[in-house]
């Protein structure tokens, strides 16, 4: 089965993205050694926009990333920090440099 990529952007309240900054690290660590992720990361860009991207083994792995202990909790400090809901988008690599 096809490797699964995540990718997605939030945006979150004005003066809030030191604070949400802290909070996608501290997801990341949640996150850190959850079997079938490649590769989780969040970008900031100098409009405070978050961008998100991960690979993953499967849609297994995808889903089971909402299970991850831990996970509830930093979502539960994220969602008051956010402007809108985020947008996500699951598809599959095509092409690729360094994502095997």
């Amino acid at each position: 089965m096809s490797k699964v990529s995540v990718i997605g952007s939030m945006s979150c309240q004005e003066g809030k993205a030191d604070e949400m900054e802290k909070v996608l690290t501290k997801m990341t660590d949640v996150v850190r050694g959850q079997e079938g992720v490649h590769v989780y990361s969040y970008h900031r860009d100098e409009n405070d926009k978050f961008w998100f991207f991960a690979l993953m083994d499967s849609q297994e792995a995808v889903q089971n990333h909402a299970n991850v202990p831990g996970m509830a909790e930093v979502m539960q400090e994220a969602m008051p920090l956010m402007a809108a809901p985020p947008e996500m988008a699951t598809c599959t690599p095509v092409a690729e440099i360094g994502l095997s």
